[in-house]
């Protein structure tokens, strides 16, 4: 009876390790499975990021080489002395990195911030005259840790602005 009533225990404690280790075992699966399924959302972003292209606005440059566009953002800085209003038509010049420059015409109120040397990203499509019909004019805010003297003459032509910007 003492042996049977042995063999009861040990089988009693098998079972439990028994169970303890199915137990950790279907943790362990589990963690597999939530691996691989964040390792593949971040395969599939980058895939997505590299092939649809991750740049938020074409250069100036990039926009006179590739001809009639439409509903594009295109980033530069506005010329000096570029800027008119007549009415609610807006007229100003942008400026490529690489010297560049396209007119612009934006019809609305007035964007506050907007004037010379200021970083700006405009919305819209170019027309056949090779000028730029914009839809919307977003303006850069002034950066608080660089000055704007550094970012407008130092940085400026470098290509580091789409990386401040």
């Amino acid at each position: 009876m003492t042996e049977d009533h042995l063999v009861d225990d040990s089988a009693a404690v098998g079972s439990v390790d028994g169970a303890a280790q199915a137990a950790s075992a279907r943790r362990w699966h589990w963690k597999w499975i939530v691996g691989g399924v964040a390792l593949g959302a971040l395969a599939l972003w980058l895939v997505l990021f590299f092939t649809v292209g991750g740049d938020f606005y074409a250069t100036v440059d990039e926009i006179q080489a590739a001809g009639p566009a439409r509903s594009v953002r295109v980033g530069g800085r506005v010329a000096p002395n570029s800027v008119a209003q007549d009415g609610d038509i807006i007229r100003f010049a942008l400026q490529g990195d690489r010297g560049g420059q396209m007119n612009v015409v934006f019809r609305g109120s007035y964007p506050d911030g907007l004037g010379p040397y200021k970083q700006v990203v405009v919305l819209g499509s170019t027309t056949t005259d090779g000028s730029f019909e914009a839809t919307e004019v977003l303006i850069k805010c002034p950066d608080k840790l660089l000055p704007e003297k550094l970012t407008n003459t130092v940085l400026g032509g470098t290509g580091l602005e789409k990386l401040l910007y």
